[in-house]
């Protein structure tokens, strides 16, 4: 970033430096390589499978690699995926280009049904293009990384040179403001308008700023706003129409998670949805396949495990090798979790005492089954009976449910959604005992805001922290 200075009227200014100019060539570059790996892929693709069948190569219907790149380069740039400010966002470029990519092989399906052209395609050769071209997109993402993450890329390709105005000094510490520089934004101005319409000076200050910034040659203009500052866009607006660049907000935290969330059109206006409602059909069916599949796969992998586990609770401490417990589920509808046994007791009443970190009811082989979280692999049987799920709020005992729902106004929240054997606020550090009524609430917080932000890909990241979490998280 610029060196800078203090202007006059309180702005913040810094030199300017200019890397904008080479940002349209340089995607068409990036979109140019996408559309020749496609083709490339393509001919290989075809190639492999004529001489793994011993037949011609099939270089008759060569047209259908390019009709996929093309599909995948129109639909890549109408979701953004060249925009400078995505280039190093890696896990938002694999994601998309495998859906895009998904998406374009269903669309050449689609068309060749269409036409009637199918006997044209070898059902072989496009099997072989559909894998060779998606791992060959997704390394090329990876390699953009690389490349685009280097000092002279950033400065000269990938960072857009903005203009920051705001009402007041900021800390630029605060989240939205501390990873502008590694998110593409290169801040080479800094104005601080004041929040003071009064006079006459608010309005010749902003228009200093203008002027100033006509000099500055950026890309764009980013405004901070507050939830509390609000009002002030509207006497903003006419002054920064001068400008022909995109003036972007940057809300603080209650206006992003505000303009984040779905909205319909009523009359002219707009209803934002501040609650989601459960989930549609298509996203339980793809909850659904994700726990059945992960599920079976699991249980016939941990089978000896689950078989020397039973064994060794059995030869312990005498009992029943599985623990059921009442609990709620979905919709508050009631079920029996499954779970090993590792206490000398099993509680199911009205009045259930937590674990605790020294709890004399806790069997030897019972504390290394908590602590690794072994224990809840019986929880499996109630995955695929589809009374739970593998990621979600975790199910408390019924005397704890209805404890903590008349305490915590948004705990009955979480019954929005299946219990899951994980969830959102295991992998961020709130599992185990929670002897404190600020602890459960932040659970619940984070389980909440699981419930309102599901997606397939949050369960997925989810599953993938959850080794790490019972590896260096504690839990009694």
């Amino acid at each position: 970033m610029a060196v800078a200075t203090y202007g006059s009227k309180g702005a913040y200014v810094g030199s300017s430096a200019r890397g904008g100019s080479l940002q349209r060539p340089f995607q068409i570059v990036i979109m140019a390589a996408d559309l020749l790996l496609i083709l490339l892929s393509y001919v290989v693709g075809a190639s492999l499978y004529s001489a793994v069948v011993s037949s011609p190569a099939d270089g008759g219907s060569a047209g259908a690699g390019l009709f996929v790149g093309v599909v995948f380069v129109v639909i890549a740039y109408s979701r953004d995926v060249y925009a400078t400010h995505r280039l190093l966002n890696l896990v938002w470029q694999l994601r998309n280009a495998l859906f895009i990519w998904l998406t374009s092989l269903t669309i050449l399906a689609v068309a060749a049904f269409l036409l009637k052209s199918t006997d044209n395609l070898s059902r072989g050769t496009v099997i072989v293009f559909a894998a060779i071209g998606g791992l060959g997109l997704m390394s090329l993402r990876f390699a953009w990384q690389a490349v685009f993450g280097t000092s002279f890329a950033r400065s000269r390709l990938v960072d857009r040179k903005v203009i920051l105005l705001s009402l007041k000094p900021l800390d630029f510490t605060a989240t939205r403001f501390k990873d502008l520089r590694r998110n593409g934004f290169d801040i080479v101005r800094h104005f601080v308008l004041g929040i003071d319409v009064a006079d006459g000076h608010w309005q010749r200050q902003i228009r200093d700023v203008i002027r100033q910034s006509h000099s500055a040659d950026v890309d764009e203009y980013l405004l901070a706003i507050d939830w509390n500052e609000l009002p002030m866009l509207r006497k903003l607006g006419p002054y920064l129409r001068a400008v022909p660049q995109p003036i972007r907000l940057l809300p603080d935290d209650p206006v992003a998670d505000l303009v984040t969330r779905p909205f319909l059109p009523v009359s002219g206006t707009v209803a934002v949805e501040i609650q989601r409602p459960p989930l549609s059909i298509l996203e339980r069916l793809q909850k659904r396949c994700l726990d059945v599949g992960v599920a079976l796969f699991a249980l016939v992998l941990l089978t000896p495990l689950i078989l020397t586990v039973a064994v060794l609770i059995k030869l312990d401490s005498p009992g029943a090798v599985i623990f059921r417990q009442s609990r709620r589920g979905f919709n508050g509808k009631p079920f029996e979790i499954w779970k090993f046994r590792t206490m000398t007791v099993c509680e199911n009443g009205e009045t259930i005492r937590q674990a605790t970190k020294r709890d004399a009811r806790i069997t030897r082989i019972g504390r290394f089954l908590r602590m690794t979280s072994i224990d809840e692999l019986p929880q499996l049987w109630n995955v695929l009976r589809g009374e739970m799920s593998l990621v979600g709020p975790r199910p408390h005992a019924l005397a704890h449910d209805n404890y903590y729902d008349e305490l915590i106004s948004n705990y009955v929240y979480r019954h929005h959604m299946k219990p899951g054997l994980t969830g959102w606020a295991q992998v961020n550090g709130f599992r185990g005992e929670t002897p404190t009524i600020d602890l459960m609430e932040k659970r619940v917080e984070y389980d909440v805001w699981y419930v309102g932000n599901w997606s397939i890909w949050l369960d997925l990241k989810i599953l993938a922290r959850t080794a790490s979490s019972v590896l260096f998280q504690e839990a009694y």
